[in-house]
């Protein structure tokens, strides 16, 4: 395809050996608050650490050893890279030739990409054919930016969107059971032997409570698909039994009741379409029983294009085909399965899957997420920082469930907050990086189903430029060293973290005083990292030095001793840059970067 498609430009353990404070530094006998530094330490951690402070540590707190490791500042939300910056052009180039490889495959219909910031987006392509069932190649077309695409299972997160909205009108809450909404629906207490066997009238076991946050995270338990597609003959099965079976509202809550839960609520995620569909009905309901009026919309399709289509400006988001000839011919169809284009999905099949939208559409949502202050947003800020929040960590740490986020690791160590969605002919994905304020958006046609291929591929190109960017940002802000009236401030980036190496205040060594364990683990100080809590704000992650660096410890020895005591009023792991100056205000300086 030719290139000019279209592209836009992170305990105190006490000793009884230690001397007093008035026998070792005349600073440290003006602050009698060191015992009291002592005894919040030791109260906040020694419990806790009881074990592991009884291994001596062989290496003191560095960039290398430290096992728990804090990211650079997010600077590029509020300020993000443009599409003319040279490590932006250098990742588009390199990211088109290998898109324009991989889309030139026969079961790659289609493509429509783009990588997102705060402030729009900085790539921005169309691969392949709108209609790929046209045999007439005057009518396939060209994809762009508005190409509407079926989104598949992105719709869930549209529906959870719809959740938090009502949330924050006070018309449910998160942790609401579901029949408080929906009266009439029941689930089993019992399980699989007992429904086969016919032996359901022995179970006693009270039903489990479902909740609309369960339901938001795959964690009620229900099935994946209600009513299930049935093979009476399996494993041989005939032709004429692969029908879907339809779908209603009556047919979802009767299956609903009919069939065991997979596990009991909150054990561990399980994928569930009729799950969001219940949680896309509980929307509706909720807000009728709110509203108290026959006037509030009826169906989901309703509901968000009131509450997200409308005031976002969605204008190529829908769940039916409109009647608008334009509209109508933007909709990408796939040359295989091409009647998936337009299957009509039922009113309470349309949470989990139903929805259409477009490139356009979807970066602005994108958009909205990446910065929540932006215009055009539908739930606030803080909504946002709870939103993109796991409620499910599998074991080893490689994923995490949110609502309905799922969360996987770039480079074993950068949260990636994806949804993904498949459907005959369709293949979607909406990946946020919000650690580096950016994001990625797949849309794509045609019989390849690895959507996240496309997704990981952009990251493998534009994570090594945001890096790149991100630090010498932080470079320019913070790194340096800092002084005034015989004060000195060392700030440097050690292995991807943002550490203060010296810092000496009224001729105390800081971190040498605060690591010093007075148990002769500690020798000499080493470099704190600093952990970023508002932009331009930060705490010197102390931790304990004896046992930081221990596999026990963990992050724990981080945040449980933060803040352990106030000077001159504020926190004595307080740094924090206001204008072009460094101020450490529990030492009562400012210091000037030379």
């Amino acid at each position: 395809m030719a290139k000019e498609a279209y592209l836009l430009p992170f305990d105190y353990t006490v000793s009884a050996k230690r001397p007093l404070p008035s026998q070792r530094h005349p600073f440290r006998a003006t602050n009698i608050g060191i015992v009291f530094i002592c005894s919040i330490f030791a109260v906040a951690t020694f419990l806790f650490f009881r074990d592991a402070s009884n291994v001596p540590s062989q290496h003191m707190q560095s960039s290398s050893a430290n096992r728990c490791r804090f990211p650079l500042p997010n600077l590029l939300a509020s300020s993000p890279p443009h599409a003319s910056d040279e490590e932006i052009v250098q990742a588009s180039n390199a990211l088109y030739d290998s898109l324009s490889k991989q889309t030139s495959q026969e079961d790659i219909d289609s493509l429509s990409i783009a990588v997102v910031t705060p402030t729009g987006s900085v790539f921005e392509y169309g691969f392949g054919v709108l209609r790929a069932n046209e045999t007439d190649v005057g009518k396939q077309g060209k994809i762009d930016k508005d190409s509407i695409y079926r989104i598949a299972s992105i719709s869930k997160m549209f529906t959870v969107l719809e959740t938090l909205i009502l949330r924050e009108r006070g018309i449910l809450s998160w942790d609401d059971p579901i029949q408080k909404f929906i009266p009439e629906l029941s689930y089993p207490s019992y399980g699989w032997s007992e429904y086969l066997s016919g032996n359901i009238s022995i179970n006693t076991r009270k039903a489990p409570r479902i909740t609309v946050r369960q339901l938001a995270s795959h964690m009620s338990g229900i099935g994946r698909d209600y009513p299930p597609v049935n093979f009476k003959t399996w494993p041989n099965i005939s032709p004429w039994e692969t029908e879907i079976p339809p779908r209603s509202y009556k047919k979802l809550l009767s299956s609903i009741a009919k069939y065991p839960l997979v596990n009991f609520p909150y054990q561990f995620p399980v994928y569930s379409n009729a799950g969001f569909d219940l949680l896309g009905l509980t929307n509706v309901a909720a807000n009728k029983i709110a509203e108290d009026s026959a006037d509030g919309p009826d169906t989901h399709k309703d509901l968000l294009k009131r509450d997200i289509f409308d005031p976002m400006g969605l204008n190529g988001s829908f769940y039916r085909i409109p009647s608008d000839p334009t509209l109508r011919g933007h909709i990408a169809v796939p040359s295989k399965d091409p009647e998936w284009a337009d299957f009509l999905f039922d009113d309470s099949d349309d949470p989990a899957g139903g929805q259409y939208s477009s490139l356009s559409d979807l970066s602005i949502v994108m958009r909205t997420i990446l910065s929540p202050t932006a215009e055009g947003g539908v739930v606030s800020e803080h909504v946002i920082r709870e939103w993109l929040h796991p409620l499910y960590d599998w074991s080893g740490g490689i994923e995490q469930v949110g609502a309905p986020w799922e969360i996987k690791k770039l480079n074993n160590q950068i949260p990636l907050y994806t949804k993904g969605g498949n459907l005959p002919g369709y293949h979607t994905q909406f990946a946020l990086n919000p650690q580096f304020g950016y994001g990625v958006i797949s849309l794509a046609t045609g019989t390849y189903s690895n959507s996240a291929a496309f997704v990981a591929d952009a990251f493998s190109h534009f994570q090594p430029a945001f890096e790149g960017i991100l630090e010498k940002r932080v470079r320019d802000a913070y790194v340096g060293k800092w002084v005034n009236d015989g004060n000195t401030g060392i700030v440097s980036i050690i292995d991807g973290g943002l550490f203060v190496e010296k810092l000496v205040i009224r001729g105390v060594d800081i971190l040498a005083y605060v690591q010093d364990t007075g148990i002769g683990l500690v020798k000499k100080s080493s470099p704190v990292a600093l952990m970023g809590t508002r932009e331009g704000e930060f705490r010197l992650a102390f931790g304990r030095a004896d046992i930081n660096d221990t596999p026990e410890a963990g992050c724990i020895v981080y945040w449980a001793t933060f803040d352990p005591f106030n000077g001159r009023d504020a926190p004595i792991d307080l740094i924090y840059w206001e204008g072009d100056e460094l101020v450490y205000p529990s030492g009562g300086v400012r210091l000037r970067r030379v």
